[in-house]
């Protein structure tokens, strides 16, 4: 579709429109439209079409080439640019911040005279801070992703797919993400920590001691020099019999240790219980909602079936999430209010075990809460878990740990709202 310089294809035109929930385009579009449509196209696919001459608006046209040619003189457009190239996500961020943080002129304002990208052109300083900002906007963007990654936003439906035939269109179900975190405070604070959690939980997976095959069972004849027997080694230190070992190291015949290891059974079910009660509601709803993400993630990555459950005097919510599946938008919007009934929901997660136990090594319960309540159910309830081979890990905001260990095996308190403390993610991560 002809914009001012460019022809712009219409698939790249409703993926730009569709990420800032903007009206499609048409030939009706005003100049500064136009213009954002084109420095879409040059993010997203790092180049465009130019239209012939003769076809281009000779009113607009002195504005957008004085525009574009400054983009073309500023590295900072260039590395923007790399940094876009084939996510339309982040291409419609980028111009968004471009166009908000740059106060580009109206078309009718005459052209400087300066050259562009010179020192003195007056674009040249505002597209600069302008692309810094546009780039730190894709960085967020993206960790918001990462932090989303496992929670599904489209209601089941595809970004930009209508449910016609498999046709683009504009479904109402699909609300494009940067134009959420922009609209919704809340969601922007837990994708932030839900990413952070994640990072914190890869580096506990990597700091993990992998245990291989270390058990001597037998000797055997092989071809690894780090298993070979002393006797054989000691070969290396004889002027003939170095050959020897040599030949029977290339025909795979020496003596060596033969070794043994064993393999970890993979993990049951991880079932996450959330304190909805009203005394969590804000920074530690939030704090609970960005860690039981986290856990999500966890859990996908050791093929574990997850359960997240809301609750506070009685069981708000409750979605079972297998591997590879996402958990449902409504987990992350469950209201906080009421008072706190942990036996309910240590006994309904408890119910969920018993129902997904699968040929599985051991199943945990990981509860947030910021209150107590009545233990006299817990016994029992203790019990129940053990039988399981159940773990129940309680994480306390705000409270004593005495509260919580009448449910738990294993209590941390939580103190700090923006992290995950050393502690309490070598228990949620580590093990």
């Amino acid at each position: 579709m002809k914009r001012l310089l460019f022809d712009v294809s219409r698939w790249h035109l409703m993926l730009h429109r569709e990420h800032r929930q903007m009206p499609r385009a048409n030939d009706r579009d005003g100049p500064s439209l136009r213009l954002e449509d084109e420095l879409f196209e040059r993010l997203y696919t790092g180049e465009g079409e130019r239209l012939p001459p003769g076809k281009t608006n000779p009113a607009f046209r002195p504005w957008a080439e004085r525009i574009h040619a400054t983009c073309d003189r500023l590295p900072a457009f260039a590395r923007l640019a790399a940094e876009c190239r084939g996510d339309s996500a982040a291409a419609a961020a980028a111009v968004e911040t471009l166009l908000r943080e740059m106060n580009v002129p109206p078309p009718e304002q005459p052209p400087s005279p300066e050259a562009p990208g010179s020192s003195k052109d007056p674009l040249r300083r505002p597209l600069a801070a302008a692309c810094a900002q546009a780039a730190r906007a894709v960085e967020e963007l993206r960790d918001a992703s990462e932090g989303l990654a496992q929670v599904d936003l489209n209601g089941g439906h595809a970004p930009g797919v209508g449910t016609e035939q498999g046709v683009p269109g504009e479904n109402p179900a699909v609300r494009p993400l940067a134009a959420r975190l922009k609209n919704d405070q809340r969601l922007r604070r837990i994708a932030a920590l839900a990413g952070r959690f994640k990072r914190i939980a890869a580096n506990k997976r990597r700091s993990r001691v992998k245990h291989g095959a270390d058990e001597i069972t037998d000797v055997e004849q092989g071809a690894d020099l780090a298993r070979a027997l002393p006797a054989e080694l000691s070969k290396l230190s004889h002027r003939l019999l170095r050959l020897d070992f040599m030949r029977a190291m290339l025909e795979r015949q020496v003596l060596q240790y033969q070794l043994a290891g064993t393999a970890v059974l993979g993990k049951g079910p991880l079932v996450v219980l959330l304190d909805k009660s009203g005394s969590m509601d804000g920074p530690r709803d939030v704090w609970a909602t960005a860690l039981a993400l986290a856990l999500l993630d966890h859990a996908q990555r050791e093929r574990r079936m997850y359960a997240l459950m809301g609750f506070d005097g009685g069981v708000k919510f409750e979605a079972v999430v297998r591997p590879g599946e996402p958990i449902p938008e409504e987990g992350l919007f469950v209201s906080c209010g009421g008072g706190t009934e942990i036996g309910v929901a240590l006994k309904r997660g408890l119910e969920i075990i018993r129902g997904h136990p699968g040929a599985l090594r051991k199943a945990d319960i990981v509860l947030v809460t910021d209150g107590g309540s009545d233990p006299s159910s817990a016994p029992a309830l203790r019990t129940d878990a053990a039988a399981l081979g159940v773990t129940i890990l309680g994480l306390g905001i705000g409270v004593e740990r005495e509260w919580l260990l009448p449910w738990c095996d294993e209590v941390h308190a939580v103190a700090d709202l923006s992290t995950v403390d050393d502690s309490s993610a070598a228990a949620l991560f580590a093990a």
